[in-house]
């Protein structure tokens, strides 16, 4: 006997979470949907990304960029910025670009979106001298992929990922030509002291170490600038504490605590003097009105009366 058997094919299509808010300022979101990343996409993926959505406002587009942490969207913003005209905003895990009659960028700090993480600056971007750098020259790099497409010149090897080694790189301007610097933190001063032999093997490079930083200068046109480049760097250790420290003590102070003491000592006694008189006032009177036993203590026990 045959038996009939039915099929049934389920197929899970992947559910689009709405990210965009349905109005911002007086504009009203008119369409969402997500973006779909093809070029450069190990590089992407190394930025840890995870989605893209367009929303259409009407008057502006906008579109954002969701990362894993704040640490990667903060590393893949100046590499999206090159490609935009107006620069990206970072809330959190997002990167944030607009066209058109776009919004201030404080709008679109102020956003409230799913999944969101808070905002992570890494140190070694503040080491990056500002003056005469070239505009959106500035790179993050988080691993090799990166570091190959921002400074080819950087062996991985001497980036040495391994240890959570955060790389930035930018161009500056010289008289004899641009110039770049390799800026690599490493987490403690003593993995930089290791990987600086590695970095002075790099030939024709102008290196120098500050604390955990090595700054790299690769082939640099004018060595003279490298140089006054790379006195620029200098790392300064920040220590911060939680717990509030004790008070300072100073002779002041041990001054105003023994008179404190001695205050305290002439208030006792002068109660105690105050207390012994009174009591034999007490006395005197309960004698003078003829009460028995005024002379003796308050407390007589008579034990030999018989």
């Amino acid at each position: 006997m045959l038996r009939r058997v039915t099929l049934i094919f389920v197929f899970s299509l992947p559910v689009f979470a709405a990210v965009w808010p349905p109005q911002i300022g007086d504009q009203t979101l008119k369409s969402e949907q997500p973006i779909q990343i093809t070029s450069d996409r190990d590089l992407w993926n190394e930025y840890g990304f995870v989605a893209a959505t367009q929303a259409d406002y009407g008057s502006f587009q906008a579109t954002a960029y969701r990362f894993k942490d704040g640490t990667d969207a903060f590393a893949a913003a100046p590499w999206i910025a090159a490609s935009n005209n107006t620069p990206p905003v970072i809330r959190g895990n997002y990167v944030i670009t607009c066209t058109g009659r776009c919004p201030a960028a404080k709008v679109f700090q102020e956003l409230d979106l799913p999944d969101r993480r808070r905002s992570e600056e890494p140190l070694v971007w503040d080491y990056l001298p500002a003056r005469g750098m070239v505009p959106k020259s500035a790179r993050y790099a988080l691993g090799g992929i990166g570091l190959q497409k921002f400074t080819p010149a950087i062996p991985p090897g001497v980036a040495a990922f391994q240890y959570g080694t955060e790389v930035t790189s930018a161009l500056y301007n010289t008289p004899k030509g641009p110039l770049q610097l390799v800026l690599m933190a490493f987490p403690i001063p003593q993995i930089a002291r290791k990987e600086l032999a590695e970095a002075q093997k790099l030939p024709g490079a102008q290196v120098k170490r500050t604390g955990p930083l090595i700054a790299i200068v690769p082939n640099p046109p004018d060595p003279a600038s490298a140089q006054q480049l790379l006195s620029e760097i200098n790392y300064q250790a920040q220590v911060s504490r939680d717990e509030q420290p004790p008070p300072k003590v100073t002779a002041q102070g041990v001054a105003s605590m023994v008179l404190t003491i001695l205050k305290l000592a002439g208030v006792l006694i002068l109660f105690c003097l105050f207390a012994g008189l009174s009591f034999a006032g007490f006395q005197q009177i309960r004698k003078r009105l003829g009460y028995e036993n005024a002379g003796e203590a308050m407390i007589v026990l008579h034990l030999l009366d018989r």
